[in-house]
């Protein structure tokens, strides 16, 4: 995903010390399932976000496909599209390959894990990152903890700040969820709802003078899982 928001460092260490010991818990990564999406701009559908979980042996693949665009009269006025393929093993990103175009521009990421950390190349050049770096793919229940994210859009290291706000109920599938909304600021300005599970239910944010918010259209590996027993 794009990075949103504004381009400044912020350096808070209390937030960040907060943001560790308030991030959601999960016991493990998720299996085989999907999360998905409905993406609303201002209230109304602009497109989808969808997450498909693998898991291959001992590796986790993930899948996650944007497809976004704006209409006006018939006419399509802005578009967005990213595709990202992760592969996780013993918790740790060990590769991610992505593609954007973004209204026209278009990039790619591509980082593999390496006996020093994690090497990745991209559009904007090639970077030495640490070896335990989470994407801005916000799935991960850890990302709140987090000072530092990879961009999976540009490549580039984004540094956020993030504090627990209260707890709120998220309707999905039916199942009333007391998700733990966050708010990230920095390099990133959002917001952030996960599932007491850790599962990520929600997220909003601005961009282009419009409010973004993502509304969960199903349970995904855990929720569904619930919704059944």
């Amino acid at each position: 995903m794009r990075s949103i928001g504004r381009a400044k460092p912020f350096a808070a260490a209390a937030l960040c010390a907060a943001a560790i010991l308030a991030s959601p818990a999960l016991a493990s990564l998720p299996g085989n399932g999907s999360i998905v999406f409905e993406v609303l701009r201002g209230g109304e559908p602009m497109g989808t976000h969808s997450l498909r979980f693998e898991k291959r042996g001992e590796d986790l693949h993930v899948f996650i496909d944007i497809d976004l665009k704006v209409d006006l009269a018939f006419v399509t006025v802005f578009r967005y599209e990213h595709s990202n393929h992760e592969i996780w093993r013993d918790g740790r990103l060990i590769s991610i390959e992505t593609t954007t175009d973004d209204d026209g521009e278009t990039y790619f990421v591509k980082g593999e894990a390496t006996a020093a950390g994690f090497q990745v190349t991209s559009s904007e050049g090639k970077a030495a990152l640490p070896a335990d770096i989470l994407p801005t793919s916000y799935w991960h229940p850890q990302t709140v903890a987090r000072d530092r994210l990879l961009d999976t859009q540009k490549g580039r290291i984004v540094e956020v700040a993030t504090r627990e706000l209260r707890q709120e109920a998220i309707s999905i599938d039916g199942l009333r969820i007391e998700a733990t909304h966050y708010r990230m600021t920095g390099d990133l300005d959002l917001e952030l709802w996960y599932a007491p599970n850790g599962e990520w239910v929600k997220i909003a944010f601005e961009t282009r003078g419009a409010e973004i918010v993502y509304a969960r259209e199903n349970g995904g590996p855990q929720l569904t899982k619930r919704a059944a027993e």
